[in-house]
């Protein structure tokens, strides 16, 4: 009877380690999952508004006079010769200081429109001169202006960036001429 007592207890542990495997398995395999692919999207078609992304610009020269209140952009555009070419553009520039002390403040202009940059072919260089009324000279005269450009052709409202997108990195911004201020002379020396 002992025999037939660890043959009942072996033949139950074998169902039992079967039913745990069987069970693991059935478990353990990862649900199906129905893989759908999106829809590419269709070209854009001539003069569309997405027509921004095919304009690469790279600010040449970017100037701010605090006498006369007024900045000045230099930039070279150019266009995807695949698409056509926009009938005009909009030009933002805004100056932040590198050293305003702790302060993240920019001033700027009005976007500027441009048109017919391209009428000459897929590469312009254009300056755009715009009032910079919000422009207060600095307290130190060595401070130290940097610049970012927008440029869009969709409006003078998209040029101009939100609030979120103002960046005050002064790595990938432009250094600016700084005109119009007066220097004042150093104490002890006259």
């Amino acid at each position: 009877m002992n025999f037939l007592k660890k043959l009942a207890g072996i033949i139950a542990f074998v169902a039992a380690l079967a039913g745990a495997v069987a069970l693991t398995k059935y478990y353990g395999r990862p649900a199906p999952v129905e893989v759908v692919a999106p829809a590419p999207a269709p070209p854009a078609p001539p003069g569309d508004a997405s027509i921004s992304e095919s304009i690469v610009f790279k600010p040449q020269l970017v100037t701010l006079d605090f006498a006369s209140k007024k900045s000045h952009t230099t930039l070279a555009l150019e266009r995807d010769h695949a698409r056509a070419a926009p009938e005009r553009v909009w030009v933002w520039t805004y100056f932040f200081a590198a050293d305003a002390g702790g302060e993240r403040k920019y001033c700027a202009g009005e976007p500027v429109e441009v048109r017919q940059p391209f009428a000459t072919g897929n590469r312009a260089t254009v300056t755009v001169d715009a009032l910079a009324n919000s422009c207060a000279a600095p307290r130190d005269s060595s401070a130290t202006f940097y610049a970012r450009v927008n440029v869009s052709t969709e409006s003078s409202f998209a040029a101009r960036l939100s609030e979120t997108k103002i960046s005050y990195d002064v790595t990938s911004a432009s250094p600016v001429v700084v005109q119009g201020l007066s220097r004042k002379p150093r104490e002890g020396t006259k």
